[in-house]
């Protein structure tokens, strides 16, 4: 029996796990990522990812060769019962955290892409058709027992730390003793991924079919790939709804059956549930272990890839000698609220559009158009996510919100994206020309009308504008982008640093 001992133990490969194990390589970590899949899974499942979420592929290395094979989701319209528009959401062009706001993927090709990335880092070790048959905990480490599923030969592994990104029948969920809240929402849908060779509507456009007679949903995915989600109506059952003739049926306004090559088409249930706890001592969920969300706002995998983001950089610090509390117990602190509010989002948007009453249905077409045309629309994921909270936040302006990611060049250098020229690592940003020698490990940025030979990082107005708004000299900005929080002064800032990074590890420029 091998044994091994590594920095982290990833469980699961799907988006979740892969993007986790891509950040804990670039991080550095020793680690192993284990599914019990030997292969990529062959069915297209989630299909919408969102800026912020490109943004960490970015960070973990493989936002490029994932944005070649997705197609850019410009606007999602809605309709009413009486097949009138209801609402528009159109994203406008710019683009704050520097990809578009909403992209469509196929994912078995996402999948195959993070996979592949994770060669790159000589300290990732993956072991694919491996599942884990057991896990126990001690005060200094996990143990892990694994068994290849091909050949059942048994293994056992060790880690400091694990991440069970394993799916909504979650052994990491089961073996911590955790349970999932229903968050009170639970119907069946027909999903239906097909291939065609010619567009269908809007190539750049969702559109959701609010019809009590039956909801639907029509997603362009990238390629030759489509998608339509059908509500399945009292009575009905599965096997009904996955027949070729009603396929055809409900297929009809837009596509014939023989245009098209059927990739999926199956029922699923659309539930919002929320793990109670997402840590036990060395143990964390994250994805759908820890939480499902309604698909309506596009938000499930989403969720996922925010947790690991948030999680991992923290477990990295830890693991250089940071003190693990608060570092760690922030994680659920600030993700769970967060991912709850989104639910919660996603919950009502459901019961709006899953309405079967015609007369309940007009009477939200009205208020709808109504809201629409004077713009009182509730807010939504479609304007971008809200801040975080609680936490490891402080309470100074700015703290909680993504910090921006313009395009910027230094001194007489190319132009890239923000993040591009920031370490992996918590980073204080200033528009004070005087604070290098006050101090405080920074990244300077110059004013919005400094001349192209400045040495400092040059944005045009956004990152100026940004400190303006905020009141304030210095942002100290965590490794996963979201400000801690802002400062007048270079102690201050300094201060706050502290709280995030307590070895004030030097900051490039």
């Amino acid at each position: 029996m091998t044994v091994s001992h590594h920095d982290l133990v990833v469980v699961g490969c799907g988006p979740v796990g892969a993007v986790a194990a891509n950040l804990a390589g670039r991080a550095g970590l020793s680690t192993l990522v284990l599914d019990r899949s030997p292969v990529v899974f062959e069915l297209p499942r989630a299909i919408h990812f969102d800026s912020q979420v490109m943004r960490i592929l970015q960070q973990a290395g493989v936002a490029d060769e994932v944005a070649r094979d997705t197609r850019v989701w410009a606007r999602s319209s809605f309709y009413g019962a009486d097949g009138r528009l209801n609402r528009v959401h159109e994203w406008p062009p710019e683009r704050p955290l520097g990809w578009a706001e909403h992209y469509l993927f196929y994912q078995p090709t996402l999948e195959a892409t993070l996979r592949s990335a994770l060669g790159r880092h000589p300290h990732v070790e993956v072991a694919l058709g491996v599942e884990m048959v057991g896990m126990r905990q001690h005060d200094e480490y996990v143990e892990l027992g694994l068994r290849d599923t091909l050949t059942g030969e048994r293994r056992q592994v060790s880690a400091a730390y694990v991440i069970g990104a394993d799916g909504a029948s979650s052994r990491t969920r089961g073996g911590i003793g955790g349970d999932l809240a229903d968050a009170g929402f639970d119907e069946p849908w027909l999903v239906v991924d097909l291939l065609a060779d010619r567009e269908i509507g809007a190539p750049d456009e969702s559109e959701m079919f609010c019809d009590p007679r039956r909801p639907a949903t029509r997603v362009p995915g990238p390629g030759r790939h489509h998608r339509w989600e059908f509500m399945l109506l009292p009575g009905e059952a599965p096997e009904h709804m996955q027949r070729p003739e009603t396929i055809a049926a409900l297929l009809s306004p837009w596509v014939s059956l023989d245009e098209v090559e059927i990739v999926r088409a199956a029922v699923y249930r659309f539930h919002a549930l929320l793990a109670r706890r997402w840590r036990d001592r060395r143990v964390f969920l994250a994805g759908d272990a820890a939480h499902q969300t309604p698909p309506f706002l596009g938000q499930g995998m989403c969720h996922g890839i925010r947790d690991v983001q948030n999680l991992v950089w923290k477990l990295a610090a830890v693991l250089r000698g940071a003190p693990p509390e608060p570092l760690l117990d922030s994680y659920q602190a600030e993700r769970a609220p967060h991912v709850r509010q989104i639910i919660d989002m996603a919950v009502a948007a459901g019961r709006d559009i899953c309405l079967l009453d015609p007369v309940a249905a007009a009477a939200r077409d009205r208020r709808v158009r109504e809201a629409a045309a004077t713009g009182a629309l509730p807010r939504t994921t479609f304007q971008g996510m809200p801040p975080l909270h609680g936490g490891l936040f402080s309470s100074t302006p700015g703290a909680g919100e993504l910090f921006p990611q313009p395009m910027v060049t230094v001194g007489a250098g190319p132009w890239v994206r923000l993040d591009d020229v920031l370490p992996l690592a918590p980073v204080v940003l200033s528009t004070a020309s005087s604070a290098a020698d006050l101090g405080v490990p920074l990244v300077e940025i110059a004013p919005a009308q400094a001349s192209p030979s400045d040495p400092r990082v040059q944005s045009g107005s956004v990152l100026p504008d940004w400190f303006i708004a905020h009141n304030a000299r210095f942002a100290v900005v965590r490794p996963d982008r979201y400000v801690h929080g802002t400062a007048d002064t270079a102690d201050a800032a300094a201060a706050l640093l502290r709280e995030i990074d307590p070895a004030e590890q030097p900051v490039e420029s």
